[in-house]
């Protein structure tokens, strides 16, 4: 069996007498380095990438071990790179012949070393190398491209050795033949995406090719787009006009547009193209809104623009509004029309003016006035229709209207407003006694007959009696009646009777129509 010696423990007493001795620096000698090369592939021609390598070079001093290294490719004393401490270097010899590679190494020292050897290059080919470019880089059916190759290279020959042919769409099929032209136009009949394709071949029958994507499309961004409209500052009740006669194409004056329109910018057009460049529009919402344009010129080219819109708020007319103290009364009647009622959303309650028309015959009976009620007397029987017009402080107008029968009566009328309910009624006197000529509108506790409210509105409300007299016993109390009038007795209501002349006489004040206007209906 071998033993592993151990060297720690017999080295050590020497190092201990080196240390004791004291020791002194040898003296170094500096060595040019030995200059090694090799070449691979060891033949080739103008198409081959050299590969140069200099790993068998050594530096046999011991001064350092960094070294460097330059290159002289065609061996005319001109050095081809820098120094560098690259140990492989690529290089390509464009021409045939023979050339003479020189190779210097050097090591920190300064010391230099150089070595040479010969390289026979035959000719070789390569395909050419296309560039392409295509400008304007998009457009429309109407630009004329420019295709520009004449960027392209080949290493072997010049560009005017160099033939070209095109594939417009890049369908496969080539459009043209091969030329020495380096440079085309085309311009491109439909819209879509292309992508060009230019075919290079050199002399040697070796080919290339290239392809550039050509956007073409229908919308020609040269054309001038604009709009105005009036009036400019516009509201919903506005009918708006837009013009659009200022657009331009200038690149060809006589050029011709049609337009259409979006109105409220969602995304359909309201109006098919037109050829008049004016349109009328109302916007029946106020606040922002955007407007678009689209133009067409005689080629089918469009372009468009949006402009924002801001619909202001318009004056609305007045709610004319409007009730007759009573509808029924006679040649005595005072009639009562009360507007208060009338109503502006834009305006205070002073700034809305009324006039009236009391027979509806086209002629106003009163100017416009702030004042909001007023009496009339008929001179003749009959129905009228009363028309209410009421104004605002914009000029705007609106109406309202309503009937009011006149008997021939001569009983005298008058007129009631409760006070705790604001309702009207109209009166009548026959004899001494003065009577309410309509029905109780009290609602309190009231039913209708069979049920239905139009009774109530035909015959008035049933009542019971104790809730008409509101609790109390007493004769003549108020009960459900306005202030100021009271439930009427028997003897009362006799009385009456007696003075229409009798029972049978009584019941013609069942009668709408009847001489005293009582119309107890």
């Amino acid at each position: 069996m071998k033993k592993r010696l151990n060297w720690v423990a017999l080295m050590l007493p020497v190092a201990l007498l080196l240390a004791a001795l004291g020791c002194e620096k040898d003296d170094k000698v500096a060595l040019a380095p030995e200059a090694e090369f090799r070449i691979q592939p060891e033949n080739g021609n103008t198409t081959t990438v050299f590969t140069f390598n200099t790993d068998q070079t050594s530096n046999p001093g011991i001064v350092d071990t960094m070294l460097f290294f330059r290159w002289d490719w065609d061996g005319d004393g001109i050095w081809d790179t820098h120094f560098s401490r690259s140990r492989a270097y690529d290089h390509r010899f464009f021409q045939a012949g023979e050339y003479t590679i020189i190779m210097e190494a050097s090591n920190k020292a300064g010391l230099r070393d150089t070595i040479s050897t010969s390289l026979s290059i035959i000719q070789g080919y390569s395909p050419p190398k296309p560039i392409l470019q295509v400008t304007p880089g998009n457009g429309h059916i109407r630009t004329i491209f420019t295709l520009d190759g004449s960027q392209t290279s080949d290493d072997e020959d010049s560009l005017d050795q160099l033939l070209f042919r095109w594939d417009w769409e890049g369908d496969g099929f080539y459009d043209t033949q091969f030329s020495s032209e380096s440079m085309v136009t085309h311009r491109y009949e439909n819209a879509g995406y292309f992508r060009a394709v230019m075919q290079v071949k050199d002399p040697s029958g070796l080919r290339a090719k290239v392809n550039q994507e050509v956007p073409v499309s229908m919308d020609n961004l040269d054309l001038i787009v604009d709009f105005t409209w009036t009036p400019v500052d516009a509201s919903s009740a506005d009918v708006i006009t837009f013009d659009a006669s200022a657009c331009t194409d200038p690149n060809d004056a006589d050029n011709q547009f049609r337009y259409r329109w979006d109105f409220d910018f969602n995304g359909e057009y309201d109006t098919d193209y037109l050829d008049d460049p004016t349109v009328e529009h109302q916007y029946q919402l106020e606040g922002e809104t955007k407007v678009k344009l689209e133009i067409t010129d005689k080629w089918g080219l469009t372009n468009r623009l949006v402009k924002d819109l801001v619909v202001l708020h318009a004056n609305q007319p007045p709610q004319a509004s409007f009730f007759a103290g009573t509808h029924y009364g006679n040649l005595t009647s005072n009639f009562y029309f009360d507007a208060t009622a009338t109503d502006d959303d834009e305006d205070w309650e002073n700034e809305i003016q009324v006039r009236w028309d009391f027979e509806s015959d086209g002629t106003w009976d009163t100017e416009f006035s702030q004042s909001r009620t007023v009496y009339h007397q008929y001179e003749g029987e009959g129905e009228y229709t009363i028309t209410l017009e009421a104004k605002d402080s914009g000029g705007l107008t609106a109406q309202a209207s309503l009937d009011v029968h006149v008997s021939d009566g001569t009983y005298p009328t008058g007129l009631i407003i409760d006070s705790d309910s604001g309702d009207t009624y109209g009166t009548v006197k026959i004899g001494n006694q003065w009577w309410m000529a309509e029905n109780l509108k009290n609602l309190t506790n009231r039913s209708c007959y069979r049920n239905q409210a139009d009774n109530c509105e035909l015959f008035g409300g049933l009542y019971n009696w104790n809730n008409l007299m509101n609790g109390s016993r007493s004769p003549k109390a108020r009960g459900l009646c306005p202030s100021g009038w009271h439930v009427p007795t028997a003897d009362e209501w006799q009385t009456l009777i007696d003075h229409v002349g009798g029972t049978e006489q009584a019941r013609r004040m069942l009668e709408p129509d009847g001489e005293t206007d009582f119309r107890m209906l």
